[in-house]
């Protein structure tokens, strides 16, 4: 695809030109609503790539779903407490707030990497590994490019809250899936932000998360590509894909979702019945988690999940038909749509 096609969102960027000094509220603000639509950014990708995998209980699809999707969904909610507790209101259910795709990545973190909704494969690894890399680490080398890291970016918003003190609230803040807890001390914000940092790159000194069976999601996805588990060399106390065996799932060959997605007039009435059915679901989703936090409505939070759960269901559908041109099976579009 012509990279003219796309739209490029550099807001990250600009955010990151502006000087430290004039890092007041409203820069604050706006860095936290672009890191949730960056979260929100990996979600689409992750799950269509775990959906794809036929088999539910395969150590990989184990793997992408407990240790890097939940989790994103966890990056994701903590962003937005933390723009909630500083007054803020996060958008999650409208056009500007929700990625399209393929695309870059939101706010031009990594201009030349167009992320696609497609199957897991080896080359969705190489995107994924790209979108996880490590500001810092043992196996990471230092890259001689012009964009910010993530990491980059949410240390500079730690910086911020380190400088601006500002009042937190509870109020309207959610706590309870997957870990989540509310933002209320300066201690809580450093909490968060090394969650995402951690779990994502993880630390300076170690791929590890929490223990040596809690890798970040870089290293998880790596060791899916090499077909090798991360293991530790105690002689040289290198870290080297050398371990066991991660053999490669058995995948529905769900093709790239081209730009804008399937349309009506293009396929048959079965396919764009789901493909509808989807995209309402994902609709009603963001709606959810826009309550939960415009509200403070914790039910609308549990709603969601359960939600999402349906999407999944009606996605592996989508990934067993095949596309008449032979180009490989149809998949989810995760289009926004008005609901009547």
């Amino acid at each position: 695809m012509r990279k003219s096609q796309i739209t490029q969102d550099n807001q990250i960027i600009e955010l990151m030109r502006v000087p430290e000094t004039k890092h007041d509220l409203d820069w604050l603000k706006e860095s936290l609503q672009a890191a949730i639509k960056l979260e929100f950014a990996t979600l689409p990708p992750y799950l269509a790539a775990l959906w794809s995998i036929q088999d539910d209980m395969h150590p990989v699809a184990r793997s992408i779903r407990k240790h890097i999707a939940e989790e994103e969904m966890l990056h994701m909610a903590l962003a937005c407490n933390l723009l909630t507790a500083v007054g803020g209101k996060p958008a999650l259910n409208t056009p500007e707030a929700v990625p399209t795709y393929p695309s870059p990545l939101p706010g031009g973190v990594n201009p030349d990497l167009v992320v696609p909704l497609c199957a897991l494969s080896l080359k969705s690894l190489q995107i994924f590994l790209e979108i996880e890399y490590p500001e810092f680490g043992p196996i990471a080398t230092v890259r001689a490019e012009t964009f910010s890291t993530i990491g980059a970016f949410y240390t500079a918003i730690q910086n911020a809250f380190e400088t601006l003190k500002p009042r937190l609230t509870e109020e309207r803040q959610m706590e309870g899936p997957f870990g989540l807890s509310k933002i209320r001390s300066l201690n809580d914000v450093y909490l968060a932000i090394e969650i995402i940092k951690r779990q994502g790159e993880g630390s300076k000194a170690s791929p590890e998360d929490t223990g040596p069976d809690d890798l970040a999601h870089y290293y998880r996805f790596a060791e899916i590509y090499h077909g090798k588990k991360l293991r530790k060399n105690e002689a040289s106390g290198k870290w080297e894909f050398d371990g066991d065996p991660v053999p490669f799932p058995s995948v529905w060959s769900m093709a790239e979702i081209p730009i804008g997605g399937y349309q009506q007039q293009d396929v048959s009435a079965e396919v764009w019945q789901l493909l509808e059915q989807f995209d309402q679901r994902f609709t009603t989703m963001t709606n959810q988690l826009q309550a939960a936090w415009e509200n403070g409505d914790s039910t609308s939070l549990g709603a969601s999940i359960g939600t999402m759960f349906q999407l999944k269901e009606t996605a592996k559908r989508l990934m067993q038909i095949p596309i008449p041109s032979g180009s490989g099976n149809y998949g989810p579009c995760f289009r926004l749509v008005q609901m009547s």
